[in-house]
């Protein structure tokens, strides 16, 4: 039998750009991550929140690229006036994955089970066909990955 999850992977030093107040129309956010590509910022994971009048944005990047990113910044507020931007480094990055979580029900719940179980906080989240990506707090990565190798029967 092939395990749901035949791997945890993690990235540790990770930027989260937060972006609030964005207008919902497509052209607005098609600038927005030109924007982050004319800067040279090399994004991991997006996702969006829809909040009434406006989305809310989050993107997870490598820390290497904070210079190309301050500059990025700059161009949204003078090109995105109503935009409010925060970026926060207090996050550790993990992502697990397996053939198996493309045809397994309740996958995620799994995961986010054990990670309830052990109060470990969990944020951002992002997923494909096999691969769960989340974020949690750099203080709890030691427990996240030591209880999801444990319980996913992986070696260390």
């Amino acid at each position: 039998m092939e395990r749901l999850i035949e791997a945890v992977s993690y990235e540790e030093d990770i930027i989260q750009l937060r972006l609030t107040n964005v207008p919902k129309h497509p052209i607005v956010i098609a600038k927005i991550f030109t924007i982050l590509s004319e800067c040279d910022v090399n994004i991991d994971m997006i996702s969006q929140v829809m909040i009434e009048d406006a989305m809310q944005i989050e993107i997870t990047l490598d820390e290497s690229y904070q210079k190309n990113l301050n500059n990025a910044i700059i161009r949204l507020k003078e090109e995105v006036k109503q935009l409010e931007i925060a970026t926060n480094r207090k996050y550790f990055k993990i992502a697990v994955g397996g053939k198996m979580v493309e045809f397994t029900p309740g996958a995620a719940a799994k995961v986010f089970t054990i990670l309830g179980k052990n109060n470990i906080h969990f944020y951002q989240v992002t997923t494909s066909k096999r691969t769960i990506s989340f974020i949690v707090d750099k203080k709890d990565k030691n427990l996240a990955i030591d209880k999801l190798n444990e319980s996913f029967d992986l070696k260390l």
